[in-house]
């Protein structure tokens, strides 16, 4: 039987809890992932609850995840006479805030706990001894809450060891200009060449894919030809980049092109979310260097790792675990980012205008 993503709750589903696959959750998971999304202002300081379930029967049971007083993610698990503490500083994800993802992970006596800042680029991990398998009542109470904490965005559990890290990119399907012409994403594998709007011809280096419920930063951005792909609406996540231009860059950025992150071409017109409980398989192609890949004449961002290559231990725990060793320190594409207040400025000009921007 396959593994991976069993069910999850949120603001999708009004909290309650909607299956992601055909099984149903087993009696007790002894080894699984549970992924929390939450979205806090930036600068967030103080005491903030995330999630909590505890019971007294037969036995002490609980599992809660906050942010501390000083600024601390705290992840405390209890059954019985066994206790698990692991806390991260979230420091520099507060200050940066946005989207921050949680994602717990036991297996075997072992126990993993990330955080991730997808905006800020940031990824830290604990590691602890575990605790025993989590039993059906316990999830499905942490499911069905309507809600935990203010902040908390959604929830979901797999039986799986959920790969973390940067990694997913667009839909499998999304058609990648090679030098024998467009191929589909999930056909292409390392080794096999790329162009690139920036750097001509590229080897690929790693190919593969990753599958996140369609919920918060994984909820699926439909970019809608002819404005960006010219014959083919074109699937790619919220944080996914893409070189545009046009009249509304132009006038409210003073910049011919730049690149945009998707989430803030949203207009509900060119570019729409559509968030859905369900699970949804996402593609990435790195290369060596980070380029411009070309895809039905939209231009959009290789996977960009930054320094993950230089972190070993964290590497091992990502879809990349296998080029380890491997990848050098990437620098980024040298083209004119968004800042946070021209992030706004072009949010709010597109919800008003509801027209298309080039790509």
């Amino acid at each position: 039987m396959s593994k991976g993503w069993i069910a999850c709750s949120g603001t999708v589903t009004g909290g309650k809890m909607a299956p992601l696959a055909s099984r149903p959750l087993p009696e007790t998971l002894v080894s699984g992932t549970l992924a929390v999304e939450i979205i806090v202002p930036r600068g967030a300081n103080g005491a903030l609850p995330i999630l909590h379930h505890g019971t007294r029967s037969p036995r002490i049971r609980m599992l809660t995840l906050h942010l501390s007083i000083d600024g601390r993610l705290v992840l405390t698990r209890i059954d019985g006479a066994n206790r698990l503490n692991l806390s991260i500083d979230a420091s520099e994800a507060l200050a940066s805030g946005g989207r921050l993802r949680v994602i717990y992970q036991w297996d075997e006596g072992q126990s993993l706990l990330t955080l991730e800042a997808p905006e800020a680029g940031v990824i830290r991990q604990r590691a602890g001894a575990g605790v025993p398998a989590i039993a059906r009542d316990d999830l499905t109470a942490l499911l069905n809450r309507p809600a935990h904490g203010p902040c908390l965005d959604w929830i979901a559990i797999g039986d799986h060891a959920q790969k973390i890290g940067p990694a997913a990119c667009f839909a499998p399907s999304t058609p990648i200009e090679t030098p024998d012409g467009p191929r589909p994403a999930a056909r292409l594998r390392a080794g096999d060449w790329v162009e690139t709007s920036d750097a001509g011809p590229q080897q690929v280096l790693w190919s593969g894919r990753i599958d996140w419920p369609a919920l918060g930063s994984f909820a699926p951005v439909r970019l809608a030809a002819p404005s960006f792909g010219l014959t083919a609406d074109l699937w790619v996540l919220p944080s996914h980049r893409l070189a545009v231009s046009g009249p509304s860059i132009e006038y409210h950025i003073g910049r011919d092109q730049l690149l945009v992150a998707a989430r803030h071409l949203i207009d509900n017109c060119s570019a729409s979310s559509l968030p859905a409980a369900k699970t949804l398989g996402w593609h990435g192609i790195l290369l060596r260097e980070h380029h411009l890949l070309i895809a039905d004449g939209c231009q959009l961002e290789s996977l960009y790792i930054g320094g993950l290559g230089l972190a070993p231990e964290l590497m091992q725990t990502t879809a990349l675990a296998d080029l380890t060793g491997q990848i050098p320190a990437q620098r980024p594409l040298l083209m004119r980012e968004l800042s946070h207040a021209e992030e706004m400025v072009l949010i709010t000009a597109r919800a008003q205008a509801r027209g298309p921007v080039a790509a």
